[in-house]
């Protein structure tokens, strides 16, 4: 197996499943108006995309409050983050762990060096001003995601100001991952985007993937006021990298003011549900995750024993800092968290 290879999670190919609790996905699924979106395009894809996606990118423009020159669309933020690396192909990278493991895998593949910052369970695995330290002139990159992927924890903006500031110093290129950002309702207050003019060294990543549901139709952006970075990421990217029908459901969810309110009180309330089932002798141990997923500890079978019963969960151990025992759940309908806490009884 290549160490390049990661299971993620949403493998429904390999598993027969009714309840995919592994993925971290909107649990209202696509907007609907998104589906009649992507229908149209499908219809019109006998031609090639815009490969500059300009409608898109002047409708994220709009809804993200920067510049149009800002936008990079791209085939995922998975596409962004290795398109990262091999434009800028840095020599030694600064990795959080454990955090999302394409950042790992990127670099690997454009063959940099890594440094590990371990975050400590003891601290909920909450990034410090310790990171600052390892900044230096010799790192050519830093991956950050907030919230952390898989754990939940949220950075500050304070520190997050701090660690660009530090970047620009030291001529760091600062990848910073908001993907799942938008779950919350104090993004305006948490979010770096607006910040993007004073530091050109970083670039701010997001995805409709998780936001809107759509992972299948891959969709993710970039944002960034450096030019240097700008260019040189879009030279490592392939032209065409969106389609039709994923352009045009991106421009669709936007217009949508609602969707992302019902989605972020549905989060709210079936969270507090689930962390509530799993404190009564389901988890060991439940951390504290501002996302829209729960990261706990549990039995160490807990994956094997639920998808015996059609429910598939992320299992973390594979992810460097964690070992067996760690999960991920995301937070998905009452009718799909029931059906996950009876489950869990049966097995406890």
């Amino acid at each position: 197996m290549s160490d390049l290879y990661y299971p993620h999670g949403g493998d429904c190919y390999r598993n027969q499943i009714d309840y995919d609790f592994s993925i971290n996905i909107n649990p209202l699924g696509m907007p609907e108006e998104s589906k009649r979106a992507a229908f149209e395009g499908i219809l019109l894809s006998d031609r090639y995309p815009d490969y500059k996606g300009e409608a898109l990118c002047r409708a994220l423009a709009k809804a993200e409050g920067v510049p149009e020159e800002s936008v990079i669309l791209g085939n995922g933020a998975a596409e962004l983050i290795y398109g990262l690396c091999h434009g800028l192909q840095p020599k030694k990278s600064l990795i959080p762990v454990p955090s999302f493991q394409e950042y790992e895998a990127a670099v690997l593949s454009a063959r940099g060096e890594i440094t590990y910052y371990i975050m400590k369970e003891e601290a909920d695995f909450r990034l410090s001003e310790e990171i600052l330290s390892l900044i230096t002139e010799d790192t050519d990159i830093l991956f950050l995601s907030n919230p952390n992927n898989p754990t939940g924890s949220l950075t500050d903006k304070a520190l997050l100001m701090k660690i660009a500031r530090r970047c620009e110093k030291t001529g760091t290129w600062f990848c910073l991952d908001e993907c799942f950002l938008p779950f919350l309702d104090r993004e305006g207050e948490l979010t770096m985007k607006h910040e993007l003019s004073g530091f050109p060294h970083m670039i701010v990543l997001g995805a409709f993937t998780k936001v809107y549901g759509m992972p299948g139709l891959r969709l993710g952006y970039g944002l960034t006021a450096g030019e240097e970075l700008c260019r040189r990421l879009k030279a490592a990217l392939s032209v065409w990298n969106t389609s039709i029908p994923a352009q045009m459901a991106g421009e669709a969810a936007l217009k949508d003011k609602e969707y992302l309110v019902k989605a972020r009180a549905l989060i709210q309330k079936e969270k507090g549900f689930l962390m509530e089932e799993l404190s009564r002798g389901i988890a060991h141990k439940i951390y504290a995750s501002e996302a829209n997923f729960i990261f706990f500890r549990s039995r160490e079978d807990l994956k094997e024993r639920l998808l015996e019963r059609k429910i598939l969960i992320r299992s973390c151990h594979n992810f460097k800092g964690l070992s067996e025992g760690f999960f991920r759940i995301g937070v998905r309908t009452h009718e799909e968290n029931l059906a996950f806490i009876r489950a869990c009884n049966d097995i406890i």
